[in-house]
């Protein structure tokens, strides 16, 4: 049996040990969750809910009733009656009214810390006196509506809004309508328009942390007002409420509201498939507090079980482990056996093959690495051969391209020279000549030092000064510890003829300078050396260079066929992502080309 089974499809494996675990899983967490959540959980938080829905409604009332008496203290006095009558004259000053309320503003404004602050709005809703540090954003009118302000009748709470001050926070306004009647202020409750109204902004978001800070149950609650005709009058933000509005169609919570309006002392509830909805009738305002607490899911369900699943969690552990040292036996430890010789052959360290003597896809897999192994083994001795072949070709076939049209412009002016008689010009060019030949060749070696490579650099200059009749000047200055350094050679030489020929307007198009000069420099840093060639020419186009230099020359940019040639020299020698080269243009100032290569060995 147990050989049987070894010699069983990877799938077939895989496939029994998944069921096994898929059944016990299954049948164990649907079990105990169905029996606790139905009938211990779920009675439970609602008890919970309930008492949180009290509280809440609780610490409501407490801060509504010192936010009441706070505004009787302040506005019952014969001081605000003075400031309410002034307010009423046909035109009084604006300055003067708004000056004659900021005590009375103050004390409001931070009468309570729920309160987020206060105004006072003339009675036709027209004119708003804020606090001199709390102005306005936007007019009276935009704020409160005639509407709205027509069916205020006593204290009232109006829908939640953004704050009218400069601030992101959102309110609930609590406005109380005046008049001036006796010697003081008093509540208007009439059908007709008050004096003024005095209006307390609330915080929205404190006030749904205050009431959240009552919460003695396991669920977080959302706490909504609404008024007795079921409409919102806050709109907390968050998730798990998003279909609050069609919870609040629903009949069945119609139902729910239209019982806690006539009940004030008790809480009523409700259970529906997603949440659980708690209503609490307010004491004032003909408002109600509702709580809403979304259901609680399997999964959090499991983390408050405890003991009363700790029977059930010590047999699936141990039938977890079985089931775990079956895998392990016959799937995770072949299969990482495997990953562990791929691994091997990546970091070329599979010197002794393994055998495989299990006849599933395991042991076929095995024996086809192995195979694999061989034949990559194979190709990679091929393919090293073939490059380095390939890179010689490459390195010889680039350099030359850049040999024989200078070679033999070069004899034909040395030529002339010799048939006018300028004996000493053509020796001084033959010279220069050999120089640059004798360096350029150097016996077929692809590296020159660093100071080689600037005398080639050099004795060119001086082969194009003698051309044509110019005095290129060429500075350049290596540290000491830098001349001995091995480079590719021919780099500065393109780099050199492109100064002259297209910055220079020499042998080429272009708008000869009155002084021309060629600076070549070379630094080292964090193991990189950097090498610049400037000119003071006539510049060029940025994105055309780098185009031709990265890319390929056109028909129309053959000129430019030694800066494409350059970079493709160095990609081949170090690599594609060790070379960098950049390009600056100041046309007739300087301009700058700049290639870093990895700073070579010692």
């Amino acid at each position: 049996m147990r050989k049987k089974f070894r010699n069983l499809s990877l799938f077939s494996k895989i496939s029994f040990v998944m069921c096994g675990l898929a059944l016990a899983l299954s049948t164990i967490i649907t079990l105990t969750a169905v029996i606790y959540y139905r009938y211990i959980f779920s009675e439970r938080l609602l008890g919970g809910i309930k008492t949180a829905t009290v509280s809440a409604a609780n610490t409501f009332y407490m801060n509504y009733t010192d936010i009441i008496e706070r505004f009787v203290l302040t506005c019952g006095t014969e001081d605000f009656k003075s400031d309410v009558e002034y307010l009423c004259l046909s035109e009084p000053s604006y300055l003067t009214a708004k000056s004659k309320i900021q005590d009375e503003l103050s004390t409001l404004s931070n009468c309570n810390y729920l309160v987020h602050g206060a105004m006072l709005l003339s009675g036709d809703g027209r004119t708003a006196y804020t606090l001199f540090n709390n102005p306005l954003y936007e007019t009276a009118e935009e704020m409160f509506s005639p509407a709205e302000l027509s069916r205020i009748k006593g204290i009232s709470f109006l829908k939640e809004r953004k704050s009218p001050f400069r601030s992101r926070v959102s309110v609930i306004p609590i406005v109380f309508p005046v008049s001036v009647i006796t010697q003081y202020v008093e509540l208007d409750l009439s059908d007709s328009a008050p004096d003024a109204y005095v209006i307390i902004f609330i915080d929205s978001a404190k006030l749904q942390t205050c009431l959240n800070l009552t919460n003695v149950s396991e669920t977080e609650n959302v706490y909504y007002l609404l008024t007795a005709d079921g409409d919102l009058l806050n709109s907390p933000s968050t998730e798990d409420t998003e279909d609050v509005t069609a919870i609040l169609e629903d009949e069945r919570t119609k139902e729910l509201l239209d019982a806690a309006t006539w009940n004030t002392s008790d809480c009523s509830t409700f259970v529906s498939s997603d949440c659980y909805l708690a209503a609490y009738g307010l004491r004032y305002g003909d408002m109600i507090l509702l709580n809403y607490a979304p259901r609680e899911t399997f999964p959090d369900i499991f983390g408050k079980t405890g003991y009363t699943l700790l029977l059930l969690l010590v047999l699936l552990v141990f039938f977890l482990l079985t089931i775990a040292f079956l895998m392990a036996r016959y799937i995770t430890r072949p299969v990482n056996t495997l990953v562990a010789v791929v691994h091997q052959i990546e970091e070329n360290r599979y010197t002794e093959k393994l055998k495989f003597s299990a006849n599933d896809e395991i042991g076929q897999l095995g024996s086809a690495i192995n195979n694999m192994h061989d034949t990559i083994r194979q190709q990679m001795v091929r393919i090293k051969q073939e490059e380095a072949e390939k890179y010689k070709t490459q390195v010889q076939l680039l350099t030359e391209q850049m040999n024989p049209h200078f070679l033999y412009n070069t004899l034909e002016c040395i030529q002339s020279e010799v048939l006018r008689g300028n004996s000493n010009t053509a020796t001084n060019m033959i010279q220069y000549l050999a120089e640059y030949l004798r360096i350029g060749l150097s016996y077929g070696a692809d590296l020159i030092t660093i100071s080689n490579e600037l005398r080639h650099a050099d004795v060119y200059i001086k082969l194009m000064n003698q051309r044509f009749q110019q005095s290129i000047i060429f500075l350049y200055k290596p540290s000491s510890d830098l001349t001995q350094l091995l480079i590719p050679k021919t780099l500065l030489q393109p780099l050199v003829e492109n100064s002259i020929r297209h910055g220079f307007g020499i042998d080429a198009s272009g708008i000869p300078i009155s002084v021309p000069t060629i600076e070549i420099s070379f630094h080292a840093s964090a193991n990189r050396l950097s090498i610049g060639v400037i000119d003071n020419g006539s510049g060029f186009d940025v994105k055309k260079i780098e185009a031709i230099t990265l890319g390929n020359p056109v028909e129309d940019n053959k000129g430019h066929v030694g800066l494409h040639n350059i970079y493709h020299r160095l990609v081949t020698y170090y690599g594609k992502e060790n070379v960098q080269i950049s390009f600056s243009s100041i046309p007739y100032y300087r301009n700058e080309i700049i290639i870093s290569i990895p700073l070579p060995e010692e």
